[in-house]
């Protein structure tokens, strides 16, 4: 069987029904090699828990549940609050406009959710799993997560060039290739959030075949069950050749060195607040280790690696999609929401105005 969130170009049909039977409850063994201081439709591509990266370090395996089985005062029915209310958010009024009229130099890509009708309107894959879908209240995307349930939905911005069609859905500046991208979104946590990583965020990705074979992965995920947020790359080049065998293929790509920021971004005390997430993706030349991750939080440089060969010397596509998303591997330890606002690709650094 193959899970909904695991299969990229599934949609609407049946993917429910499956949901049930793709929980997956694998822990992950991390290690740090840098570290630096100071709704509701379905389709397109996520993964499950241990879905990119060898059995001992998968991209899925980030966040297991605690042994906190009690749901939040007031919650009988084990079902998130549609209402968006002060109780799960402070109160907070919605985020000005971030997309100007007139973009800035080498936006690819910006969505402020004041006026978007429908996510395809304007990303290219979108699964709601009954939890992601935008919040007119607060001019944001909202995520529900559900006790016990892992997957609280995802979209995906296509864009450049790419094997990917992406029919039913949205792309961008498909005629470009793009070997450098920063990309930026905006995140708050309700309020009272329990101190602890939710598992993934969103990635930045090279499709390299029609059948969604990745060539690399760049993704941003809660560090375990910490709550501080790391980037972790992957490869699946070996010369170049791309290795993987369609989408996810856990068995060819290989995790490179992680670095783990140090807000604690996922705690109590940071929650009920927006804070602006940005990282940067640069490509190795083919045939050198001079890639580069790195990721900021308001504004605060995290963490960086530049010695990374993402791709070996393939240099058939670019950068050409990223992924938000709320997979909490191991399932969510009670009903929690979040919402994703002001989101941006562009080739040069965007900030947090």
């Amino acid at each position: 069987m193959t899970c909904p969130h695991h299969h990229p170009s599934a949609r609407l049909a049946g993917v429910l029904l499956l949901l049930a039977a793709c929980s997956s409850t694998a822990t992950d063994d991390l290690q740090s090699t840098t570290t630096v201081g100071d709704g509701r439709a379905t389709g397109g591509a996520a993964e499950e828990t241990g879905a990119l990266g060898d059995d001992d370090d998968d991209v899925g395996e980030t966040a297991g549940g605690d042994d906190d089985d009690d749901d939040e005062p007031g919650d009988s029915t084990g079902e998130p609050d549609p209402s968006g209310g002060d109780d799960g958010d402070g109160g907070q009024p919605p985020l000005e406009p971030g997309c100007p009229d007139e973009w800035p130099r080498g936006w690819v890509f910006c969505e402020d959710f004041t006026e978007l009708a429908a996510p395809l309107d304007a990303f290219s894959e979108y699964a709601s799993e009954g939890a992601f879908d935008i919040d007119p209240q607060y001019a944001a995307m909202r995520a529900d997560y559900r006790k016990g349930i892992e997957d609280a939905g995802w979209v995906l911005i296509g864009f450049g060039s790419s094997p990917i069609p992406h029919d039913g859905g949205t792309t961008h500046a498909q005629e470009q290739t793009f070997d450098e991208i920063y990309w930026r979104v905006k995140v708050k946590h309700e309020l009272g959030w329990p101190d602890i990583g939710p598992g993934w965020l969103g990635r930045a990705t090279s499709f390299a075949t029609d059948d969604w074979a990745q060539a690399l992965v760049a993704q941003l995920r809660s560090a375990g069950q910490t709550t501080r947020l790391e980037a972790v790359p992957f490869t699946c080049v070996n010369g170049e050749s791309v290795m993987c065998d369609g989408y996810d293929d856990k068995g060819a790509l290989e995790t490179l060195d992680t670095v783990i920021g140090q807000t604690e971004l996922f705690s109590n005390e940071l929650s009920g607040q927006w804070h602006c997430i940005e990282a940067h993706v640069r490509l190795n030349t083919p045939g050198q280790s001079d890639g580069v991750f790195e990721f900021w939080v308001d504004e605060n440089l995290e963490g960086v690696e530049e010695t990374i060969d993402w791709r070996g010397a393939w240099g058939e596509f670019g950068i050409n999609a990223v992924m938000l998303e709320n997979f909490w591997p191991g399932g969510a330890t009670k009903n929690l929401s979040r919402w994703m606002d002001d989101i941006v690709v562009s080739t040069e650094p965007i900030g947090c105005d």
